[in-house]
Parts: structure tokens; C-alpha cells; sequence
């Protein structure tokens, strides 16, 4: 028998078989046994056909470096003389307990491409009308709320955030608000109803650097328009420049210069309500006694108005917009036994007096004591006082002075979690420091 004869032989049998498997009651079982791999072949085939890489692989994020830091400030104000706005109160005075300037903050960071740092930063305070409890009135004022750039020479940030002109010198008084007709370049757009909105602003900017220690900043700004000023200063309402040197901070104890700096502001005023204002500032930092256990410096900062036309004080913002000058000045005393923070004691007083507005001058000055009773938290007191000419007092509801004697607590704090980078704009230097922890 020959080779195919015996291959069809053998195909004879087998077919045989399975006739009589089938007829046995098991044809549907086969049939199931058929399809079953019928399935699974095609399943083969897809999957061997998507498993394929995607062009860019998708990677498991990294936690972003996370940053919690806030202020309680709670303090009795007794006899603190209150002012309506453009006239409408009149003199008053009265006693309250003062939650403003309490503040947290929150912010994530994470590390890019090339070594450079990404951040942003989320931030509200509390505002004195929350003491008024009236449903309409704000309490909460939204200070911080930005995203950050930061390569080594570098930087960029955009969202609200403190004004540049603010970043020059602070001042060692209770609150960031104490004396801020002295201490702040005015807004000229605000109604007088938030003193934060002289402190912050959304502003665009781009800032360099060298070394880390001197600072070139240059800035386009929307300064809030409480005053709904009119539609021609809408939007982008200021820009300017400025520069700062730092000294690194290991050293700013022992080293006779701390800081120093100085800007222009450029506002757009409408033309109704005196036209374009300029503004020209400088301050800066200075141990008159470097110590790292009695440290005595002198803060001062300066700044001059120019450009607008009006004459007379028609009202709270008037005295914002119009020509004048200001020269504040604090001297304060740090006792730090055995390179810790104890004690503080600092006098702040300044000046401003109005170019084209005759009698229109006002003097403020705050006595602040802080006593360290544990890690951030501090026992507070202060005096303040101010005073105004009779030009300036009659946009401010004919109140000559203003007399306060503030005692109460204050709690800083600060956490980290997922420790990775370390930007330079962190929530350190965005709250109003105490004493430096």
C-alpha cells in the first residue's frame, strides 16, 4: 500500500470515530468545545494587536511638596476712635475685639524640568467688617492667589498677590494694616473701605536676580477698583519697576545692612478725578546695633506722589489720588536670649503731608510689645495714635484723631509636608511677621 493510500486510510477511521462520538448524545459538546477556541483565537489576535506602547508613556506622578502657614491676631481695642467714609458716620469712638488680619494660607510646589520650581498659592485674611456681622458685609478678603515660576535667575508670577511697592520694608507693627496711610503706596483707586486693597493687587510680573541678592523686578498691575473708577482706567490700571538687595538671611543679624530698595509706579487716573499719578519710593533695613541676642535696627521708607491735579479733599480717595509725600520711620529692639526669640519692643511713626492741599497733613505713630510664650505664639500689646489737619479730616467724617490701645495673642505657624524644593517666594514672606521665628 502506498503512502497516500494509508494517509486516506487513516483519515477514514478517524472520521469514523467521530461520527460515532456525535452519535453518542455528544455533538453539543463539541460544537461548545468548536466555538469556545474559535473565541479565544480571535481574543489572541486583538490582544496581540493593541499591545503595542502608546507614543508617550504615561508615568506616575510625584506628590507636590505641600505648605500650610497662618496668622490668629486677636486683640481688646479699647478706645479706639472709628471714622465713617466720606462723611457719612462722623466722629465716633468705641471699644471692640478685633479679629483682623488672622490669615491662612496654602500652597503646593513641585519641581520641573531643568531644576526650575512651580508653584501655586491659595490665601484669604479676615477683615475688621467682620466685627460689624452684618450679612452683607465681607469678612473674608482673598490676599493670595497666584502661580509661580521660580528657574535661578529667574522669576515669574501672576495672580493676586502683595504689591511690589509693599515688598521694600516692613514694619514691626501689630497688624500688616497698623499705620497704613504711612506705610503702604496708596492705592488711588480704593473707597477707603478696605485698607487691604493698599497692601495687595493682582499683578503680572517678572522679577531677576543675581547671586540671589539683588532683585530687579519689573511689573504690570490691576490695583482694585473699590471706587468704580471710570471705564477708562478699566483692567490693567498701573505698572512700574523696582530694585532690591537682600543680604542673605543666615547673616542679617550680625551684618550692618539688611535690605534695601526702590521703585516707580506709574497709575492711570482718570482725567475727572485729577488725572495720572506717579510715584517714586525707597526704603530699606539697617542694624544700628547687630547682635544676635540684643538687635536694635532702623526701618524707614519713603515715598512721593506726582502728576495729579486736584487741590482739595473732597473725600477718603481723593487723599489717595492727590500729590503728596510720606516719610515713616520704626526703630525696633530684639531680644533673643541664647539665639532664641523672646521679646520685641518697636516705635513706628511716620508722615504724610499733600503737595497742593493746604492743611491737609496727618502724623500716626504705634508703641508695639510682643513677649514670646512658646513656639509662634505671642502675647501682643500696642499704643496708636494719629492725627490729622483740618483738610484731611473733613474726608474722613471731621475725626481729628485717632487714639487705640490694643492688647491680645498672636499664633504663627507653619508646616510642610513632602519636603522636596525650596522656593524663595514662600509663605514665610507673605504674611505679616511678629517676631522671626
Amino acid at each position: 500500500m502506498v503512502a497516500g493510500e494509508e494517509t486516506s486510510a487513516v483519515r477514514i477511521q478517524q472520521e469514523r470515530r467521530i461520527r460515532r462520538w456525535i452519535g453518542r448524545g455528544q455533538g453539543r459538546t463539541a460544537f461548545a468545545v468548536l466555538i469556545t477556541l474559535g473565541i479565544m483565537g480571535f481574543v489572541s489576535h486583538v490582544a496581540h494587536a493593541q499591545a503595542q506602547q502608546t507614543p508617550i508613556p504615561e508615568q506616575p506622578g510625584l506628590a507636590p511638596q505641600l505648605d500650610i502657614a497662618g496668622s490668629g491676631v486677636a486683640s481688646l481695642d479699647l478706645g479706639l476712635r472709628r471714622h465713617g467714609v466720606n462723611g457719612t458716620i462722623g466722629r465716633t469712638s468705641g471699644s471692640q475685639i478685633n479679629l483682623s488680619d488672622s490669615s491662612l494660607l496654602v500652597g503646593a510646589s513641585e519641581r520641573l524640568y531643568r531644576g526650575a520650581i512651580g508653584s501655586f498659592t491659595l490665601g484669604g485674611l479676615a477683615l475688621d467688617a467682620a466685627n460689624s456681622g452684618r450679612p452683607t458685609g465681607a469678612q473674608v478678603f482673598l490676599h493670595q492667589a497666584f502661580l509661580d515660576y521660580q528657574a535661578l535667575r529667574t522669576e515669574a508670577y501672576i495672580g493676586r498677590t502683595d504689591t511690589p511697592t509693599g515688598q521694600i520694608v516692613q514694619f514691626p507693627t501689630l497688624r500688616g494694616d497698623d499705620l497704613i496711610t504711612f506705610t503702604a503706596v496708596l492705592d488711588p483707586f480704593s473707597n477707603g473701605d478696605n485698607v487691604e486693597e493698599h497692601r495687595y493687587a493682582n499683578v503680572a510680573a517678572v522679577s531677576l536676580n543675581q547671586n540671589l541678592t539683588r532683585f530687579e523686578n519689573f511689573h504690570v498691575e490691576h490695583l482694585i477698583d473699590s471706587a468704580s473708577a471710570s471705564p477708562d482706567v478699566a483692567g490693567l490700571n498701573a505698572y512700574g519697576a523696582s530694585y532690591q538687595y537682600l543680604n542673605l538671611p543666615s547673616l542679617t543679624a550680625i551684618q550692618r545692612i539688611v535690605s534695601y530698595g526702590g521703585g516707580y509706579e506709574h497709575r492711570s487716573v482718570a482725567r475727572l478725578d485729577g488725572g495720572k499719578s506717579d510715584v517714586v519710593y525707597a526704603g530699606g533695613v539697617v542694624n544700628l546695633v547687630p547682635s544676635t541676642t540684643n538687635r536694635v535696627d532702623l526701618r524707614v521708607l519713603a515715598n512721593s506722589t506726582f502728576g495729579n491735579s486736584l487741590r482739595s479733599l473732597g473725600s477718603v480717595t481723593d487723599s489717595f489720588r492727590a500729590d503728596s509725600y510720606t516719610v515713616t520711620g520704626a526703630v525696633r529692639y530684639l531680644h533673643s536670649p541664647y539665639g532664641t526669640p523672646g521679646s520685641q519692643l518697636a516705635l513706628t511713626a511716620g508722615y504724610r503731608g499733600y503737595n497742593k492741599v493746604r492743611d491737609a497733613g496727618s502724623f500716626g505713630l504705634a508703641l508695639t510689645g510682643v513677649k514670646r510664650l512658646g513656639a509662634g505664639f505671642d502675647a501682643v500689646g500696642q499704643l496708636q495714635y494719629g492725627r490729622r489737619n483740618a483738610g484731611l479730616a473733613g474726608a474722613y467724617g471731621g475725626a481729628r484723631e485717632d487714639r487705640a490701645i490694643q492688647v491680645g495673642f498672636v499664633f504663627n505657624f507653619d508646616a510642610t509636608i513632602n519636603p522636596q524644593v525650596g522656593p524663595r517666594r514662600s509663605l514665610l514672606n507673605l504674611r505679616h511677621a511678629y517676631i522671626p521665628n
